[in-house]
């Protein structure tokens, strides 16, 4: 035991998940190492791939996605392959999720990032996964799960962080961030864990290898989901109590009073 006097209070760990909310709470992050193994990541990187040359396609070419800065991002892969819900329903992860956003929460967005080895990526400007967003809370209202499906590096353009920014409204002047910004390593596998108003970027890949990641926002039901996941998958997987109020079926706007009435007073089949 750590020694100590005068503290009248302090914090006790019963397990991983405790560990990492802990982390999180102060320092904005955490990593939990170990969470996909071998084999589903050397499925997981084409499939990836696959949908976002599907996007590119649907789009009408790169340069559409890249004249939006969306370039290299794979929006809610999780729609067009349902291999990807996996990642986002990982026991490891939701454990942690229940201790820091309690009962009731939602999958707010599931990106991938693709970062090309000397490529311009916008995520390599610092900013929140709550965009345009100034302030703070006292507890989390939306938790990040960046998987790492390459090794994260330096040299590859793995993550930094500005760890204990979730708890800054403004963001810090050149010279603190200079000073105190962290470089993230994780092997493949693993998944930085960070409270969403954390601010962080995307390294520069400098190596020959493409680097991919997954990310997956939890937040709490009252904000809004950066794509409609009930409108995306057309009612798919609503008929499945925990994955119909995970999904935001239960939290989406009503059309009418009379159809949010309806949607309560008549339980989901399946």
């Amino acid at each position: 035991m750590v020694k100590r006097y005068g503290i009248k209070e302090a914090t006790t760990l019963a397990g991983e998940a405790e560990a990492h909310a802990e982390r999180i709470r102060i320092e904005g992050y955490t990593i939990v190492t170990e969470l996909v193994p071998a084999p589903v990541l050397a499925d997981a990187r084409p499939r990836l791939d696959a949908v976002y040359d599907a996007q590119v396609a649907e789009v009408g070419g790169e340069d559409q996605l890249r004249s939006i800065k969306d370039a290299d991002v794979v929006r809610s892969p999780l729609v067009a392959d349902g291999f990807f819900l996996q990642f986002a329903l990982h026991p490891r992860v939701r454990a942690v999720m229940d201790l820091l956003l309690g009962d009731y929460y939602i999958l707010q967005q599931q990106n991938g990032v693709v970062n090309k080895p000397n490529a311009a990526h916008y995520q390599t400007a610092w900013h929140r996964d709550l965009l345009y967003q100034h302030f703070t809370t006292s507890r989390p209202i939306a938790v990040s799960c960046l998987y790492c499906l390459d090794d994260f590096r330096k040299e590859t353009g793995g993550t930094w962080v500005l760890p204990g920014s979730h708890r800054l409204e403004v963001f810090p002047s050149d010279d603190y961030v200079s000073s105190h910004e962290l470089s993230v390593t994780a092997a493949a596998g693993s998944a930085l864990v960070f409270d969403s108003l954390l601010f962080h970027r995307a390294g520069e890949n400098r190596s020959t290898q493409v680097r991919r990641g997954l990310n997956q926002v939890y937040s709490l039901p009252f904000l809004k989901q950066q794509i409609s996941l009930p409108r995306a998958l057309a009612g798919e997987h609503a008929g499945d109590p925990f994955l119909r109020r995970f999904l935001g079926y239960d939290s989406e706007p009503g059309d009418s009073a009379l159809e949010w009435r309806r949607r309560r007073l008549v339980p989901p089949r399946g």
